[in-house]
């Protein structure tokens, strides 16, 4: 066999080994990005399902503010439809939607929208860069080729003694494309590396700023505790003794106790606002003892019953890191509810189902209406629930009471 026609078929035996491969791949990646889809499809809907269903809230009920709280949950738009009827505003264009039934509800559907999953977006992106990186073999493997079959035509009408330098060329195009390719591969792991570095750094700073501020929260509630709440004690025992030795008219009488009642009162909500600037306060406690604490340091009174219907089972499955934060969503919600609700009667319940646990404070207060206020506490409380991976509902209705749910993701080894 002639070298030239040998080192064509072994050019294109590479090259259509290479090709194999870069289409395998792709197939496979295409395969697993359809996968990730269809598994975020399905994660939202369970999850879009868990919320309505905990809500207990019928179709016929949802507005527009419902609507938006729902699609904050999962992380995109949640819009309700009659069944037969098209959705008001198209999807958002390069995302996913679904649509599902709502609940035990015939003839209601809701349509939910949200953003491709980061991962999602780097697999479709990976296949567009091994699209590219399978056209650029392409060319790179036919410019040898013709580089070869021009060579061996001008060669077979040129002398003899001019054949080797058409090789010679050939072989240096092929040395200059390989170069290049080299250099350029080079370039973009540089920078990466420089990424990656300037992340590292990004985070050690953040951790720093987290340092300092956990610090300044520490200092700032022992100065509190030292100033404020020592100056109201000893205002309390200074009016308790001129109460004691003073010979005051019943009126005055009145308004000194009142007075001193009122002193506590404030004494004890700045001692309940210093465990919220502590951050390991409830560290290392169990959730039943936490909530002891909790409920121990709020001025409930003798006429507030506070129910705890909690399941044991569920509450071991609380994860030790969360149950700080999750002292601070609860003391928010009842603290609410004796400030602002007036509430005489407060049951606090805990269960969970196959995918997630609730929380739930309700009370027998004044109620509000959520769309019309919406206070920094409840924003607050809110936060905190998406900072752990879960999400919080409030239910109220004017003079009849309200609801706090907090849902939150089973742990992932339960």
């Amino acid at each position: 066999m002639h070298p030239l026609t040998r080192s064509i078929g072994l050019a294109l035996l590479l090259l259509l080994l290479f090709l194999a491969a870069a289409l395998s791949l792709q197939w496979w990646l295409t395969k697993e990005t359809r996968h990730l889809q269809r598994l975020a499809v399905d994660e939202q809907r369970a999850r879009l399902g868990r919320i309505i269903a905990l809500s207990g809230l019928p179709p016929e009920r949802w507005d527009a503010y419902f609507q938006k709280e729902l699609g904050a949950m999962v992380g995109g738009t949640v819009e309700l439809y009659q069944t037969g009827q098209a959705p008001a505003t198209p999807g958002p264009a390069g995302g996913l939607s679904f649509t599902m039934p709502v609940g035990n509800m015939p003839g209601w559907e809701a349509r939910v929208s949200f953003a491709t999953p980061a991962l999602t977006r780097t697999q479709v992106l990976h296949q567009r860069i091994m699209a590219t990186v399978v056209l650029l073999a392409l060319l790179l493997g036919l410019v040898p080729l013709l580089a070869i079959l021009i060579e061996s035509r001008r060669s077979s009408m040129e002398s003899t003694t001019r054949a080797p330098w058409g090789q010679a060329r050939a072989e240096a195009t092929s040395l200059q494309e390989l170069a290049r390719l080299t250099h350029e591969r080079g370039t973009a792991l540089a920078v990466e590396h420089a990424a990656r570095a300037r992340a590292e750094e990004d985070l050690q700073v953040n951790r720093s700023l987290l340092d300092r501020s956990v610090a300044e929260r520490v200092r700032l509630g022992r100065e509190l505790h030292d100033n404020i709440c020592q100056t109201l004690y000893a205002v309390c025992l200074t009016l308790e003794s001129v109460q004691k030795k003073s010979d005051l008219a019943p009126e005055m009488q009145e308004r000194m106790q009142q007075c001193l009642a009122e002193l506590r009162r404030v004494n004890q909500e700045v001692r309940s606002y210093l465990q919220d600037l502590e951050p390991g306060s409830v560290n290392g406690q169990s959730f039943n003892a936490a909530l002891a604490g909790m409920l121990g340091s709020l001025p409930t009174g003798d006429e507030v019953r506070i129910e705890r219907r909690l399941d044991a089972e569920t509450l071991e499955l609380i994860p030790s890191p969360q149950v700080a934060e999750i002292m601070n969503i609860l003391r928010e919600a009842v603290s609410n509810s004796l400030r602002h609700g007036g509430a005489r009667r407060i049951i606090l319940r805990a269960g969970r189902n196959d995918e997630s646990i609730a929380l739930s404070v309700q009370d027998d207060g004044r109620g509000f209406s959520p769309e019309a206020s919406r206070g920094h506490g409840l924003d607050n409380m809110q936060a905190r629930a998406l900072g752990l991976g879960g999400g919080l509902q409030v239910e109220s209705t004017p003079g009849q009471g309200t609801r706090i749910i907090l849902t939150l993701p089973l742990p992932a080894h339960s």
